[in-house]
């Protein structure tokens, strides 16, 4: 099988439904913004779709979630939260 067919073949099973657009992930991202402008706050969106299915299904019902190296965040969250991180 070529490179670019297997590429294209899916897992029958595997369900995984792109994350972006998420709209909860849209007002996560404006509450860091706004965050990041009184605090060095640095951040890496990453669409838990392209994670390995464990980790997909270890964050599906919580996302929004902000993880630092010590502590993890599930939305609903705040300003004030995402400041308690730093």
């Amino acid at each position: 099988m070529s490179d670019r067919k297997a590429q294209n073949k899916r897992n029958p099973h595997d369900h995984r439904i792109p994350t972006l657009g998420c709209h909860l992930c849209e007002i996560a991202e404006s509450l860091l913004r706004q965050a990041q402008a009184v605090a060095d706050i640095r951040w890496q969106s990453i669409d838990i779709a392209e994670l390995p299915e464990q980790e997909m299904l270890k964050f599906a019902d919580k996302i929004p979630v902000l993880v630092t190296a010590s502590k993890t965040l599930n939305y609903p969250f705040s300003i004030m939260d995402i400041m308690a991180l730093t």
